[in-house]
């Protein structure tokens, strides 16, 4: 199913029991990297719980809970 925003395609995840659909580019926080200040690759990883980020110059990697941005 596309996003209503971007157009993108949209995810099916299951957070805190509720069924939702997410779009990777507008739910998930853009990040820069700590040293380079590029933006940095992102994808969600283990059942949806987590963000995980990887910077595609500096191969930095941070991975932080997941928190949707909209409701």
């Amino acid at each position: 199913m596309p996003c209503a925003n971007c157009g993108s395609t949209t995810l099916t995840i299951t957070l805190d029991g509720v069924v939702r659909e997410i779009c990777p580019s507008c739910d998930i926080p853009e990040r820069s990297c700590t040293w380079c200040q590029i933006p940095m690759t992102k994808k969600l990883v283990g059942n949806a719980q987590f963000v995980h980020y990887i910077c595609p110059k500096c191969v930095f990697q941070h991975t932080s809970k997941y928190r949707p941005l909209s409701p």
